[in-house]
């Protein structure tokens, strides 16, 4: 297995990720609520469980951009 490689994220690409990774936690707190909420159909009982895996993961990416360390971003382009 090759080694771990760190890598720099320029200061607008990160806020990019960041953006992009927060739209898709929105999406996905509603897309849970909505499937939580609507069980009386077939289709969004069968989705729920994908659903609720994708909201979970999509916390956890979240969260790294909050918790991203501050010394791994250029701030000069």
């Amino acid at each position: 297995m090759s080694k771990s490689k760190k890598y720099r994220i320029k200061q607008k690409d990160f806020m990019e990720l960041e953006n992009l990774a927060e739209r898709i936690y929105n999406t996905t707190v509603v897309l849970d609520y909505f499937c939580q909420k609507q069980q009386e159909y077939e289709e969004l009982r069968n989705i729920t469980p994908i659903i609720y895996n994708l909201r979970q993961d999509s916390d956890t990416l979240n969260a790294y951009f909050i918790n991203y360390p501050e010394g791994n971003i250029q701030t000069r382009f």
